[in-house]
């Protein structure tokens, strides 16, 4: 019906101001199609897309903004390409609009990410991938809120909703403890084990622990662990080894009867705990080797 009204009578049926007075046909030519997944409306007269954010002249007709897509960003789906600008039905656009209204409600915070052109199955590789590219190279989780990773994610799959950095944290809890449950099978498959204390100093002048586990595996090969690594005080940091490396082992399942040696990283700290760690747990103690000829050097 809203066809065969002239224009001012569409108009008025679109604000509200038709025979039944009711605005039950808004935005019925403007926002049926497809393509408004990937622009955003500025007033009556311009749009902005979503990808590159550049601004468009916008007529009521999505002819420009489906040309955009396809020759600036090589959007092809065949969505897009069977897109037209015909009345919809009131019943259909209802449903639209309520498929809208749950994809805004998914917030990264509710945990899901189902996007319109982007399946489940490539929704969540990505998000592995996002991941895995925080902790391979040392990223803050806040790089999801930069604008210049946003608009890259954008650009790649503009349906691909970034989680926030609470959700990147909780994931990133849950791959370290995958990751520290298959360490500690592999960890009880050693005879013994030469568990290496190495205290170093990063660039803001803290002071950390850094716990490693050297072995021979069933396969005999060399095997070369890292079970942790804590921050200590400057003060404390020789004080309770013993202590520490006790911790740690049985966080692992591991008695202190598996160890063979402690490793020391200079010869002050195998002075100074050496007959400490021999008589409270049975570890010998030994300074490393390269340590000890470069200071000879």
């Amino acid at each position: 019906a809203a066809a065969n009204l002239g224009p001012s009578s569409r108009r008025k049926r679109e604000k509200g101001g038709g025979p039944e007075g009711t605005s039950t046909a808004l935005y019925v030519d403007r926002r049926k199609s497809k393509v408004w997944n990937y622009y955003t409306k500025l007033g009556d007269a311009y749009v902005e897309c979503n990808v590159c954010k550049k601004q468009l002249s916008f007529h009521n007709s999505t002819t420009t903004m489906r040309e955009h897509l396809v020759r600036k960003h090589s959007i092809r789906d065949t969505l897009l390409s069977q897109l037209k600008d015909d009345q919809t039905s009131e019943s259909d656009y209802a449903a639209q609009e309520n498929a809208v209204k749950r994809s805004r409600q998914m917030t990264p915070e509710s945990g899901l990410y189902h996007a319109a052109s982007c399946s489940e199955p490539r929704s969540d590789v990505i998000l592995e991938l996002v991941l895995e590219m925080i902790f391979r190279d040392l990223h803050p989780l806040s790089v999801v809120k930069d604008k210049g990773f946003g608009l890259l994610i954008g650009y790649l799959e503009p349906s691909f909703t970034l989680p926030s950095p609470v959700q990147l944290s909780s994931m990133l809890w849950h791959r370290y403890n995958v990751v520290k449950q298959h360490l500690e099978r592999y960890l009880q498959t050693a005879q013994a084990i030469v568990v290496c204390a190495e205290l170093w100093v990063s660039r803001l002048s803290q002071t950390y622990l850094t716990i490693t586990a050297n072995f021979i595996d069933g396969e005999w090969r060399r095997a070369r662990c890292v079970m942790e690594t804590q921050q200590v005080h400057q003060d404390e940091a020789e004080g309770d080894l013993g202590e520490k490396l006790y911790a740690v082992l049985a966080e692992f399942g591991l008695s202190s009867k598996s160890v063979f040696c402690v490793m020391h990283d200079n010869p002050g700290s195998t002075a100074v705990n050496g007959q400490r760690l021999q008589k409270a747990y049975g570890w010998s103690s030994l300074c490393c080797a390269a340590r000890t000829l470069h200071l000879c050097i």
